[in-house]
């Protein structure tokens, strides 16, 4: 009596098979390109500049904040501003930086708009108390996200965001400049300076970054006027902190 046997040599050579490829989908599964500990927190993968290396939202934060510890430092030793207020900024200025690495996908945008979180939060408490905007600190924030701009179109290549950005700070210091001569008691010469990096950050964003950036700040300030003069006060307002507070908007809104 002969036995049918089913398969062949093809046919073990096949079971043989499924096995091994098994395990390799098992092994692959198992051990992922990225470390695990490191896969856990990255955010929607955040890459470096060169798109190869993974950087650990935790790290990001780190950065980011010390930074921003160190600029607000700086700008209490330049504004001389009281121990409260300067644990006031601190922890203001950590919070901020915590929300947009939370939001920006990319090392660039983060470095612009946590640029502009850094300087701007001393920068606000400067204008809200003394009515001043330091030329030390403006610089450092003009330095800042200028320096960012540019490492990005070195590395990345991207000469159209640097043409924007520049056309943006362009924009904006010209709408500024015809508010400030056609109505000098609504800004000062020392917001006219703060809105070029400003504009120049938004701009690197997109075009209608920039124009919510801008519009954002009037749009705030106005309710406020309105408010002080229901009120019955006629206390002018700082127009710095306005603008800060809207480009920071802006942004976290361009990166959800």
């Amino acid at each position: 009596m002969v036995e049918l046997v089913t398969g062949g040599p093809d046919a073990e050579a096949d079971g043989a098979d499924e096995p091994s490829r098994e395990h390799a989908l098992t092994v692959s599964a198992a051990t992922p390109s990225k470390i695990a500990w490191v896969d856990t927190f990255v955010h929607d993968g955040r890459t470096a500049p060169d798109g190869v290396d993974i950087i650990p939202l935790p790290l990001f934060i780190l950065t980011g904040i010390t930074a921003a510890v160190a600029v607000v430092m700086g700008g209490a030793l330049v504004v001389r501003s009281p121990r409260r207020q300067v644990a006031a900024q601190l922890v203001i200025a950590a919070a901020l930086v915590g929300a947009l690495a939370w939001r920006v996908h990319d090392v660039a945008p983060f470095a612009i708009s946590a640029s502009v979180a850094a300087f701007g939060v001393p920068l606000a408490f400067a204008d809200a108390r003394h009515r001043r905007l330091p030329n030390l600190l403006v610089l450092g924030l003009a330095g800042s996200v200028g320096a960012a701009v540019v490492t990005t179109v070195v590395f990345n290549r991207e000469a159209g965001s640097l043409a924007r950005a520049v056309a943006g700070a362009a924009v904006t210091a010209a709408f500024f400049l015809a508010v400030y001569f056609m109505a000098p008691s609504q800004l000062g010469g020392g917001d006219v300076k703060l809105a070029v990096p400003l504009g120049a950050a938004l701009a690197w964003f997109g075009w209608q970054t920039l124009v919510l950036g801008s519009l954002l700040p009037w749009l705030a300030a106005a309710i406020a006027v309105t408010i002080m003069r229901l009120g019955r006060r006629r206390t002018a307002i700082p127009m710095g902190p306005f603008l800060i507070a809207g480009t920071l908007a802006a942004m976290l809104l361009a990166n959800g």
